[in-house]
């Protein structure tokens, strides 16, 4: 059911587009290789461009990965378990996110609100509002992911009181 919500259709789709990002990331680094070494002409916004780029992807991927529960789990202990005491795990496990998500979201739109509303920059030659951008889209993959934890729970809920006896 989470797989089809409107929350992971978005982390999909956004999660798909910045694995393009990556591609961009290589082009323009190895434009800064030939601008460089074979035109002697370095250039001063690669690096920060692909760095906010990068850090862009990987924030973007905890939501494509937490709606399709692609995270890392200790499976050695959760597989070795009886499918009823999976059942109360993956319960468990989806509660404690929910709570550790919420608490994150909250300080993450903090972060995020006071870098919007003071303008904050990279400090740079460049000054770019990259840590602004960064924080207020961390806070909005949080936001994201505490959605799709509480979608995540009632699944693990339905999934524990009609398939669990």
């Amino acid at each position: 059911m989470a797989e089809n919500s409107v929350i992971a259709r978005m982390a999909r789709v956004a999660g798909d587009a910045a694995s393009y990002v990556f591609l961009v990331i290589a082009l323009i680094s190895a434009y800064e290789v030939v601008m460089r070494y074979a035109v002697g002409m370095p250039t001063i916004w690669v690096h920060e461009l692909s760095i906010a780029l990068a850090a862009t992807c990987f924030v973007i991927g905890g939501p494509y990965v937490h709606q399709a529960r692609q995270h890392i789990t200790i499976s050695f202990v959760y597989e070795r378990l009886p499918p009823p005491a999976q059942k109360w795990v993956r319960l468990l496990c989806s509660l404690l996110t929910l709570a550790f998500l919420s608490l994150l979201t909250y300080a993450a739109s903090i972060q995020g609100w006071q870098a919007l509303q003071y303008g904050e920059t990279t400090g740079t030659a460049l000054n770019w509002p990259i840590p602004a951008y960064l924080k207020t889209l961390f806070a909005i993959c949080a936001a994201l992911m505490t959605v799709q934890t509480l979608i995540h729970v009632y699944e693990d809920a339905v999934n524990l009181r009609y398939r669990g006896r």
